[in-house]
């Protein structure tokens, strides 16, 4: 995956605030951004869509990092 850590935790962050709270639409704005950097297709889905896919690269990229560290 491409993120670097301050991306990847930066991406952690706004999907948590996500579930608490609204999203300003500058932090969906770089919600979009950081997914689609790895997700260029979801350009245009809505943000509970964007959510979505946000968590599953979160657990992808989790796992990525554990089965690089064995």
């Amino acid at each position: 995956m491409s993120y670097n850590i301050q991306e990847f935790q930066r991406m952690q962050y706004l999907l948590g605030k996500s579930k608490q709270y609204s999203l300003t639409f500058q932090e969906q704005d770089e919600l979009r951004s950081l997914i689609t950097k790895e997700q260029p297709s979801a350009q245009n889905n809505s943000i509970e869509d964007l959510i979505k896919l946000g968590l599953i690269l979160v657990g992808v990229y989790i796992i990525s990092k554990i089965l690089e560290e064995r």
